[in-house]
């Protein structure tokens, strides 16, 4: 079969490769990949400023189809349109996996980080990552589930936002116009701020219910400060992955906010934490996610109060994953797919 593979470390080092088709373990299910989103992330492995552990294939955003099931798999059949969580492994035995938080487990592996993905033709799974899909969820939008499930553990687990809170998101990218709507399908009035450059993404952001919009530098605070008299945010949520973004969530939010950090910067960042201890604002950085949370996505998801497919801007052939990965980098769109059957 035809993978993505980051064949070792260092920038670059991807190629399409032919490589075994891979056979499903007793406890796990062997998935057609229809849709493969590309993330951050992905560019991050590519540019070696995240770490990761090469020879390996590419890809945690999927969705498909089952095709094969091993021995002891009884929640999934042949033919089950499905999506699937990052984690391969997880050893349910540390604290972390004790207390749900599988995500933070000390022996973690996630498929397109520490080994094979899903931008290929096959992936294998282990059947407790793998959900199905709800009927009104097509593969495309499906294959954003797990930017959703992101989203949803920085707003109503980290954040832990509720009605009539004054929530910022700083960066219009996909998480953070899925958090628009995380926060939205809460009560909460969402203020989303933006660059130059920004602008389509910012008219998305409306389109999914902000209140307000704010570019910078072209647009000042004032209508922030007027809805929340004077006061600020009363949780910011930093999506942009800058030491800018995050400066500007500490000024904008008010005393004794919540700072929820959701990007990732790809590299050291420098900014002043005074403000923020003088104002006695909580920093509280989310990442991971467990069951529950994709559970309460797919809810969201099968509901629409949040929807995923608005966010597809193209989509391309493995062989073409190069352009691909440079429509990601200029930042027009928003998620591009890569389509293994294609």
């Amino acid at each position: 079969m035809k993978a993505l593979v980051k064949t070792k470390s260092g920038v670059g080092n991807i190629e399409l490769l032919s490589v075994p088709e891979p056979v499903p373990a007793f406890d796990q299910v062997k998935i057609e990949v229809v849709a493969g989103a590309i993330c951050g992330t992905d560019i991050h492995i590519h540019d070696d400023e995240y770490p990761n552990n090469p020879p390996f294939v590419l890809g945690h955003e999927m969705s498909g189809v089952v095709v094969a099931i091993g021995d002891r798999v009884t929640s999934l059949k042949v033919g089950d349109r499905v999506t699937s969580e990052s984690f391969k492994y997880t050893c349910g035995e540390c604290r972390f996996c004790q207390s749900g938080l599988i995500g933070l487990c000390v022996k973690r592996c996630s498929m397109g980080v520490h080994v094979d993905g899903a931008f290929a033709t096959y992936v294998c799974q282990r059947q407790e990552s793998v959900h199905k899909l709800p009927g009104n969820i097509d593969f495309e939008a499906g294959s954003m589930c797990e930017p959703v499930a992101v989203a949803v553990r920085a707003v109503y687990e980290r954040a832990r936002v509720i009605n009539g809170d004054v929530v910022m998101v700083s960066g219009p990218g996909p998480v953070g116009l899925l958090c628009v709507q995380a926060a939205r399908s809460l009560g909460a009035t969402v203020v989303l701020v933006g660059v130059e450059g920004d602008e389509e993404r910012l008219e998305l952001g409306k389109a999914f219910g902000a209140e307000l919009v704010i570019q910078v530098p072209k647009d000042s605070f004032e209508k922030l400060h007027d809805i929340t008299s004077g006061l600020g945010a009363d949780i910011a949520i930093e999506c942009g992955g800058s030491s800018k973004s995050l400066q500007q969530c500490i000024a904008q939010a008010r005393k004794g906010a919540q700072l929820v950090l959701v990007g990732l910067y790809g590299s050291d960042v420098t900014f002043h934490l005074d403000t923020a201890i003088i104002k006695e604002q909580t920093l509280i950085p989310s990442f991971t996610y467990g069951h529950e949370t994709w559970e309460r996505a797919l809810e969201l998801l099968e509901a629409r109060k949040i929807t995923t497919l608005p966010l597809v801007s193209g989509h391309f052939l493995l062989s073409e994953w190069e352009q691909a990965f440079a429509m990601v980098r200029s930042r027009r769109g928003h998620k591009y797919l890569l389509l293994p059957q294609c």
